[in-house]
């Protein structure tokens, strides 16, 4: 059901790209921290008030979708929203002119959640919810010397991931499982929902959650110090917590018809922050290209965890595809993404069974104590983005499948597949 109700969804909507031949603006931005860029370029119709000195700018999103799933065992749908980054947000943003050099301003971000498809399970529609703190925290800046940040924030490794496709292609594709990820594993014909999740085989120690990668990519209460952009780079550090520290470089630049974007980054944290149990060492690279005047696109992510387990993890992320001008509306994108994550499992109890993660995870299919782990996702989608109305739709398919390795065997998970249509309106 679910399946026909996808692919007639997408029919309809690559009929409509070839309604028309005409080209329109690029949404732009580069995933989550650069979504700010797309925001800021709606900012001439935001609301804006405040006091005689202190400007306050009103932005955000709102995003939904429908969301088919099946996993092995049965198959529905639900409307759910995103999480954090992706979810619908609310933004306050404010500045301050000192002088011809100096300037000072503020930073309020609010994630409002009705539902989240990266909490959802195949027995609970509804996951998450409710209202929080994202971002709050207050800056200043010199032209010449660059800004600090003080307070609740995205660190300097945040949002290290680099996707020059467009804005509504970020919501329908990104390295972090928005979709899915609390969704049982199953044991190849065993009929039978375990407790652990997708998350518990793409678990980050960084921050201690299951979200595949991205894994220092939380919000921490950090001074952050960025530089003046020099020649296309921005260096970045911060510290905070109890404690962490974290260092990243960035870099966008036009080389003939060529834009690129680059970013990396090293966080070292010995916080119990999220659900961290040990400290971790993280490293991430990443790079993006898209050549404007055919549209084609690529970006490629690799991160590496080093905790004091002695179990080290990686992940790999790909995506690529085309922007096209097929309409009126505004740019047309199909992509295809993969990703690999080895070795990422939680350390933590998943059932209260056992006090020893590793070999609770291996009780859960009979298969001992674990020495590996193997998740392997890909998929398709096409995204229309709506210049007029400041909006994306998409269509997309996911597809997750695992491999759990123990003392006492191997166990191939049931596949998991995901339909979904939504979209995404900017204010």
């Amino acid at each position: 059901m679910f399946k026909k109700l996808m692919i007639t969804t997408a029919a309809v909507m690559f009929s409509s790209t070839l309604a028309s031949g005409a080209y329109a603006a690029d949404l732009g931005g580069d995933c989550c921290a650069d979504l700010e860029e797309r925001v800021a370029v709606l900012e001439a119709t935001t609301a804006r008030k405040g006091n005689r000195k202190v400007s306050l700018t009103i932005s955000g999103w709102v995003t939904q979708q429908v969301m088919g799933w099946d996993d092995g065992i049965d198959s529905d749908a639900y409307v759910v929203g995103s999480l954090n980054d992706l979810g619908n947000r609310l933004h306050f943003d404010g500045e301050a002119k000192i002088n011809h050099e100096w300037s000072a301003g503020y930073m309020l971000r609010l994630n409002v959640e009705n539902n989240q498809g990266f909490s959802a399970t195949a027995t609970n529609d509804d996951g998450g919810g409710g209202i929080s703190v994202l971002n709050s925290n207050m800056w200043i800046k010199s032209e010449r010397l660059g800004r600090i940040r003080l307070g609740r924030q995205s660190h300097a490794s945040d949002d290290n991931w680099v996707d020059l496709s467009g804005a509504g292609s970020i919501f329908a594709a990104n390295l972090v499982t928005f979709d899915g990820n609390s969704f049982a594993l199953i044991a190849k014909g065993s009929g039978v929902r375990t407790n652990a999740t997708w998350g518990t085989v793409g678990f980050c120690q960084t921050i201690g959650a299951g979200i595949f990668a991205d894994c220092g990519g939380d919000r921490t209460n950090s001074v952050r110090y960025d530089t003046p952009t020099i020649a296309g780079f921005v260096l970045s550090a911060s510290w905070g917590e109890d404690d962490f520290w974290d260092v990243a470089i960035r870099h966008n630049g036009q080389f003939g018809d060529f834009k690129t974007a680059f970013a990396a980054a090293y966080q070292w944290n010995d916080d119990n922050r999220a659900g961290a149990t040990t400290t971790t060492k993280f490293s991430q690279v990443n790079f993006a290209f898209l050549h404007e005047p055919t549209g084609i696109f690529g970006s490629v992510h690799y991160g590496y965890e080093d905790p004091n387990t002695g179990i080290d993890g990686d992940h790999l992320y790909l995506k690529g595809g085309v922007r096209a001008g097929l309409n009126s509306w505004g740019k047309t994108v199909f992509y295809g993404e993969y990703g690999l994550n080895n070795d990422a499992y939680n350390l933590g109890d998943l059932d209260g069974d056992d006090t020893n993660g590793v070999q609770d995870l291996g009780s859960e299919f009979g298969i001992g104590t674990v020495t590996g782990t193997e998740f392997t996702r890909y998929g398709v989608g096409i995204v229309q983005e709506i210049d007029a109305a400041s909006m994306a739709i998409w269509v997309k398919w996911k597809h997750y499948e695992a491999e759990v390795d123990g003392t006492m065997g191997s166990v191939d998970t049931e596949d998991l597949d995901i339909f979904a249509a939504g979209g995404a309106i900017f204010f």
